[in-house]
């Protein structure tokens, strides 16, 4: 996949932002969708800065936050400021702005990320760029 997401220019990269196990990417109108790659089959959460179809979420003041099967909140999206951010995953906060995408307190500006797995991993215990592929999760298909 070839793409640009907020400065950042990926080449050749099968997920160009994995937060834990949610491939985030942006399409050509600045729209982030957020796919879910946990278990045998990707589970689209959200669809151009709205949830997707059959997507389990409750509306907040600045955007909506995505549910598990069992209602449990998983972690909110604000489509204004394009941040995902979640206390119950363990995650820091995802931000794709126009000049940078942040993650927790650290900038990524101006980067090109080119025939990685992963462009951006963010995990529970890090953050790493140019990554292979975690194992067991589900495939990602454009």
């Amino acid at each position: 996949m070839n793409l640009q997401m907020g400065s950042q220019r990926f080449v050749d990269v099968e997920i160009p932002l994995l937060w834990g196990t949610r491939a985030v990417v942006q399409d050509r109108d600045n729209h982030l969708s957020v796919i879910n790659l946990d278990g045998p089959k990707a589970r689209l959460e959200i669809l151009a800065d709205k949830p997707a179809p059959k997507a389990r979420f409750t509306p907040t003041f600045d955007g909506f936050t995505i549910l598990s099967r069992h209602g449990d909140e998983l972690y909110s999206y604000s489509p204004g400021d394009k941040k995902l951010s979640t206390t119950s995953i363990g995650l820091p906060d995802c931000q794709v702005r126009p000049d940078a995408i942040w993650v927790g307190t650290n900038r990524f500006s101006g980067n090109m990320i080119s025939g990685f797995g992963v462009g951006i991993s963010v995990t529970e215990t890090g953050i790493g760029m140019g990554t292979s592929l975690p194992p067991n999760l589900a495939e990602l298909v454009v």
